[in-house]
């Protein structure tokens, strides 16, 4: 399947999730540069913002105190989506937002902001069996989700 018709079955999930309580899309599969290419392209056929989440949001972190960190996320992170001027955002290398000094749930971080916006996010990580993994059972920053459990749209490229 090429890109653009990627690109034309995530518009019809962007369009389901228009009606949704949580308007949030996960882009799972693929490669991490295929998930990129994808959204990318998505946030340009929807005239909307394209986000390297990791870059900016590590930027707006690094000027907060380490023991402050934890209790700025949600506010950095907020900080990262208000320039976006379109009704669809984009976010891509969300791998920061799994960083167990955080003490963050990332996943409700994410859902949370997407009852306002619509949100189409690349899920950083595996997906197996029904459930979407980040990082190996032994690691810190491990989070198995239950497909079922996630309240959005997941969409495999």
């Amino acid at each position: 399947m090429n890109l653009s018709e990627k690109v034309t079955q995530l518009q019809a999930d962007v369009a389901r999730a228009r009606r949704a309580h949580f308007r949030l899309i996960w882009v799972a599969g693929g490669s991490p540069s295929e998930r990129t290419a994808v959204l990318r392209a998505t946030a340009e056929a929807e005239n909307g913002v394209f986000v390297e989440l990791g870059k900016k949001l590590s930027s707006l972190l690094l000027e907060v105190p380490v023991p402050l960190r934890t209790a700025s996320v949600e506010e950095c992170f907020s900080g990262c989506l208000a320039g976006s001027c379109g009704d669809v955002t984009c976010l891509d290398h969300l791998e920061i937002l799994f960083e167990p000094s955080l003490l963050i749930n990332p996943v409700s971080l994410i859902q949370g902001k997407s009852r306002h916006t619509i949100l189409v996010a690349a899920w950083p990580g595996t997906v197996a069996q029904g459930y979407l993994l980040f990082g190996p059972p032994d690691h810190p920053a491990h989070l198995k989700v239950a497909e079922r459990d996630l309240e959005s749209i997941v969409h495999f490229i």
